[in-house]
């Protein structure tokens, strides 16, 4: 891909996962400088494998965003924390716990993004805020007005009401290699679980994707005036249920069974994922690709998921050669001291000859070391060899079920 015509400071929120870490490495190959933010050091690791600068400020405080801001010397923020809430309907997460947070960090970032004097602002949103509709809706069409849906509204209003200028882009369900709920789904699916149930079709789109027409929005030409909402995602709609199958699929493994509507399940009260799951959920993104010339990698599901589950053999394939090649230097140099050889002699000194013939009597016996006192357990450097031999074992059994896996699927 070439690089961008002019290089921005970017500040990415959510830069550590998911969509947000997709959205680093796509600005790093265009040419960008990028400061993204993480919550732990795996996080940090990853920002810092992709080339980015990783920090960790508390988005609840404006204060502290300001600062990272002022040290990225920003131009441009993507607020990607509430990628949180656009993972995949078949997750059971309980979002009413994180409502206050997902406001309190949009509130802040924004006045903070307002306080740097950001030229453009991009935070994601989610297609299934708009109401039901018969098709694709559109940019301008009615929103939900269930409660629940209530928090996703008023993040949006706080940036619509900043002053800033920029994109609220509410994309289709995400997933892709970094997703957890993906990966959530894949591993619910390997344990053949019962997965709820959605008939009904829904639109997706793959992480490498909405982080593109990120960058798009980041470096198109022309200026920006206020907040404008802009959908993304792919062109082929798929039920819930299709894309449990396309995943399984990729994976190489048998469908798992759906959970039916029971008498019990119609006495409980419906969660969000209720409603999700029941709900049809299909946005247009015409406007994205008319006026911001971007194009999906994966327009179905099946190419991304095919390039998902590539991602994960490749980073098993990594973790096997690691067990592989483990190399424990402490326990080499343990076991290759050689406990007989001669201690280092003194150096020499001008000593009368009665000492010097006492120091040739010394000299053709050299002092050894003594061998370490004897043990009820292992020594250390065969225990090592032991856990060495363990981590190859283990190594040779993941291969051996990926081989079967995808012989299986072929």
């Amino acid at each position: 891909m070439a690089e961008a015509k002019q290089s921005l400071n970017v500040f990415v929120t959510g830069g550590a996962e998911g969509v947000g870490l997709a959205t680093v490495r796509a600005l790093m190959r265009r040419g960008h400088k990028v400061v993204a933010t993480a919550c732990d050091a795996e996080g940090a690791l990853a920002v810092r494998l992709a080339g980015a600068l990783p920090v960790y400020p508390d988005l609840s405080r404006a204060s502290e965003v300001l600062s990272n801001l002022e040290l990225a010397k920003a131009d441009a923020v993507v607020h990607a924390g509430p990628q949180f809430y656009g993972g995949l309907p078949h997750a059971s997460l309980d979002y009413v716990p994180y409502t206050d947070q997902l406001l309190s960090f949009t509130a802040a970032v924004v006045q903070a993004a307002k306080a740097h004097g950001v030229h453009r602002f991009v935070s994601l949103s989610f297609g299934y805020l708009y109401e039901a509709v018969h098709g694709a809706a559109k940019e301008g069409d009615r929103d939900a007005r269930d409660s629940d849906y209530a928090p996703m509204l008023e993040a949006e209003t706080i940036l619509r009401d900043s002053g800033l200028n920029g994109f609220i882009v509410r994309s289709a369900y995400i997933y892709g290699g970094n997703s957890a709920p993906t990966a959530a789904l894949a591993k619910s699916i390997k344990k053949s679980r019962t997965l709820p149930s959605g008939a009904k079709p829904a639109s997706w789109i793959h992480e490498d994707d909405l982080a593109a027409a990120i960058v798009n929005l980041l470096e198109a030409e022309g200026d920006v005036n206020g907040v404008e909402t802009i959908n993304a995602a792919d062109d082929a709609p798929r039920s819930p249920n299709e894309f449990v199958a396309a995943t399984c699929d990729a994976l190489g493994l048998s469908a798992p069974g759906f959970a039916g509507d029971g008498f019990l399940a119609g006495l409980r009260q419906k969660t969000f994922r209720d409603k999700l799951l029941e709900r049809e959920i299909v946005i247009n993104s015409d406007a994205l690709r008319a006026r911001f010339a971007w194009r999906p990698r994966h327009s179905r599901i099946e190419s991304g998921l095919e390039a998902t589950a590539l991602t994960w053999r490749m980073k098993d394939a990594v973790d096997a050669d690691d067990f592989y090649n483990y190399e424990d230097k402490a326990a080499e140099a343990i076991a290759s001291f050689a406990y007989d050889t001669a201690l280092l002699a003194p150096a020499a000194v001008e000593e009368q000859p009665a000492a010097k013939a006492e120091a040739a009597v010394e000299k053709a016996a050299p002092v050894k070391a003594t061998a370490p006192p004897p043990s009820d357990g292992p020594t250390p450097w065969n225990e090592d060899d032991a856990k060495r031999e363990e981590r190859k074992r283990k190594a040779l059994e993941r291969k051996a079920k990926r081989a079967a896996r995808q012989s299986g699927g072929s």
